[in-house]
């Protein structure tokens, strides 16, 4: 029958591996985290570039919209100017001659516009030539992103299995009563349940230690838990 000091030491190796295998464990579970924060950059530039295509898709419609009105303005100036040489009086030219002003004057502001919805266009190309550019360069990341982390999660499923093996090997030789109480500790306490014992402190939650539950646990003759949070507990002679 295996003595408390031989229960402890088996622990401790079970510990050891049990340690890694949570930790790799959380590695692999944040690896489709990473991803998925690349992934929603790669959304956010694409959603950039509908942005600026629609915005400059707004800025095309407007100065065709433009250029059209413009057309129809110089036709009317062109039809009333055809006028002037028809009316008789004076009155009439001079009516006619003032909305052919009007007109050309309203032509002038709307040639403006134009100018300024070209240039508009102009830039709002180019934040869309710019826009396209980013959103390639992300999807190539993306891609040798999603590479490495695919190759990170092969790597871990290699080693978690080795450590799986490793602690199969490991837990025949634990007492059934011990080997219960360690993975209930180390379910309940997220991969450490086992801790030496740091001055009169457990080295799990670093709460103080009853002197009692200090010498019981160094004199090895039963598992010692912590009150506090319920690791086990054991003396560290090379802290001693």
């Amino acid at each position: 029958m295996a003595t408390t000091m031989d229960q402890l030491e088996r622990l401790k190796q079970l510990q050891q591996v049990d340690g890694e295998l949570f930790r790799l464990r959380e590695e692999q579970r944040r690896k489709p985290a990473e991803l998925q924060a690349l992934q929603a950059q790669v959304a956010a530039a694409q959603a950039r570039v509908k942005a600026a295509e629609e915005r400059l898709k707004t800025l095309q419609v407007s100065q065709k919209e433009r250029d059209m009105e413009l057309q129809t303005r110089e036709g009317r100036a062109r039809q009333l100017k055809g006028q002037l040489f028809q009316v008789k009086t004076n009155k009439e030219y001079t009516a006619l001659q003032h909305e052919i002003d009007s007109l050309q004057a309203d032509n002038s502001l709307l040639e403006e516009d134009i100018i300024k919805l070209l240039d508009a266009i102009e830039q709002a190309g180019k934040a869309v030539q710019a826009e396209r550019q980013q959103v390639a360069k992300d999807e190539e990341r993306l891609r040798a992103e999603q590479r490495r982390i695919e190759q990170d999660v092969a790597e871990l499923a290699q080693r978690i299995a080795k450590l799986e093996h490793d602690r199969a090997a490991l837990t025949p030789d634990v007492p059934q009563e011990a080997l219960a109480l360690y993975e209930r500790v180390l379910e309940m306490r997220e991969g450490l349940a086992l801790v030496p014992i740091l001055g009169e402190s457990c080295g799990g939650c670093h709460r103080r230690l009853p002197p009692q539950v200090i010498n019981e646990a160094s004199l090895k003759a039963k598992l010692v838990t912590c009150e506090t949070c319920n690791r086990i507990l054991y003396a560290d002679e090379s802290r001693a």
